[in-house]
């Protein structure tokens, strides 16, 4: 299954920066909606809000504020961004199911949805930025090694 980063990447910051633009998302507590008023689109997130050209757009940048970015490119041609709207909407919707699947054990609603923040995090910064993370060094065998240094060290004395 591709997920949402790299089909991100792979879809939108592929894109030449003349087809494609940037977005601030609104950033707050409180219920994530959106909206059509006199003026067009919007999308809230509690009291704050962003104007989107279409219902389209604000799909899109929905999936990405509840996924935890705080900024996101968007195509600038409204056809290609309702082309590849339904294939995120399908990530994005499969990828809940999964981190539901692994965390309805826990029952604190609090700690599930800080689980659900950080998976996404790792999921989609990971492969939109390529992060590269070391294995850890492992402290056992840092202990183990100066452990028979020092039993060394003493049986020589």
């Amino acid at each position: 299954m591709k997920r949402i980063g790299r089909f991100y990447k792979e879809t939108v910051l592929s894109l030449p920066e003349d087809k494609r633009f940037e977005i601030k998302l609104p950033y707050g507590s409180g219920e994530i909606k959106i909206e059509k008023d006199l003026f067009g689109w919007k999308l809230y997130c509690g009291k704050k809000f962003v104007e989107c050209r279409s219902e389209e757009e604000a799909r899109y940048l929905k999936i990405f504020l509840e996924v935890g970015l705080s900024s996101v490119y968007v195509p600038k041609d409204e056809e290609y961004l309702k082309s590849i709207l339904p294939e995120l909407e399908r990530l994005k919707k499969r990828t809940d199911e999964i981190i539901n699947f692994h965390t309805s054990g826990i029952l604190n609603k609090r700690i599930r949805e800080e689980i659900r923040q950080k998976v996404y995090s790792e999921i989609v910064h990971g492969e939109i930025y390529e992060i590269e993370f070391e294995e850890p060094k492992s402290r056992t065998k840092t202990k183990n090694n100066s452990k028979s240094k020092r039993k060394s060290n003493s049986s020589t004395l």
